[in-house]
């Protein structure tokens, strides 16, 4: 076994066939098949389902995969000790939510890039169930998600809170009027996951509108953020997302923010990362950074949704 061929697996898993992983990893098909064969012979163990439409890994294979992926980590982890000095440098994988990424993460990501050149830094965005998953895969080093999660294989640090508000079209100016109409509105929501989908779904039971009816019957899955709030602008629904995403669109003045019950106004936005994995002196920077960076300042006291 070596390192060539767990890179090699763990390319199969990701990209669903071997054509397509050995683009990834730069070689032709048919090597990518013999390191497969090869590794499954030391191993006695089938590590892929073979299907027309490419390949998916056995049992076998998917307790074998956090095996690969943590020695090719502890791989990456050994060189770069050796090799950085305690300089930043290196790949650095990030994730967040998507609402982080476009409201939060513009100014740090392009301080940091200025103060370390050397990183190479990539930016994911998925909802948080993805980013902890990912994150405990070792295919991130560490990401932004919503709220603190039981986790004993996480170290957790809170960075920010976030105002969480209903976000509807600037025609409809009261919380009030908003109620009224709510089982005929279309939720505009991020797929299953998505912390703030699963906060709004918890605020419909805790403020008994479920039991009553009067929950919207519709909800539709989007992609974008920026599809979410076009929609919403456009008179077709509601969603409910961080206010300062609202304040900061260009649709903003076609967009009206209503405050929720303290219990669910607020969330913190957390950054994890494995705890088993000593963080490199890129991501120690880079946590650094985003510490000086979110650290609230008692001038600017943060703006709440318009009062109803």
């Amino acid at each position: 076994m070596d390192l060539r061929q767990l890179k090699i697996f763990c390319a199969v898993v990701d990209h669903g066939s071997f054509t397509a992983a050995a683009e990834a990893v730069h070689t032709v098909q048919s090597n990518v098949t013999m390191r497969v064969k090869e590794l499954e012979a030391e191993l006695g163990q089938p590590l892929f389902i073979r299907r027309r439409s490419g390949v998916m890994p056995t049992a076998a294979g998917e307790v074998f995969l956090g095996y690969a992926r943590r020695i090719l980590q502890l791989t990456d982890e050994s060189r770069a000790a050796l090799q950085d000095g305690g300089r930043p440098a290196g790949p650095l994988r990030l994730g967040a939510m998507e609402t982080t990424a476009a409201i939060r993460l513009p100014r740090l990501l392009g301080t940091y890039r200025a103060r370390h050149p050397e990183v190479r830094m990539s930016l994911t965005t998925g909802t948080t169930a993805e980013l902890i998953r990912a994150v405990e895969s070792c295919q991130l080093d560490g990401a932004f998600i919503g709220g603190r999660h039981q986790h004993p294989a996480l170290v957790q640090e809170a960075l920010f809170d976030e105002e969480l508000a209903l976000i509807s079209t600037s025609d409809i100016t009261s919380r009030d009027a908003l109620l009224d109409t709510l089982p005929d509105q279309t939720v505009f929501v991020f797929r299953a996951g998505c912390f703030y989908r699963s906060t709004l779904e918890s605020w419909f039971h805790q403020a008994g509108l479920v039991p009553s009816g009067l929950v919207p019957e519709q909800i539709m899955e989007m992609g974008t953020l920026d599809g979410i709030l076009s929609c919403v602008a456009a008179g077709m629904g509601i969603t409910l997302l961080p206010a300062s995403v609202a304040r900061n669109a260009s649709l903003a003045d076609a967009l009206h923010c209503h405050a929720l019950p303290a219990g669910v106004a607020t969330v913190t936005t957390v950054f994890i990362r494995r705890r088993d994995r000593l963080p490199g002196a890129a991501l120690k920077a880079f946590m650094a950074l985003a510490r000086a960076t979110f650290q609230p300042s008692p001038l600017r006291p943060p703006q709440s949704a318009d009062p109803e």
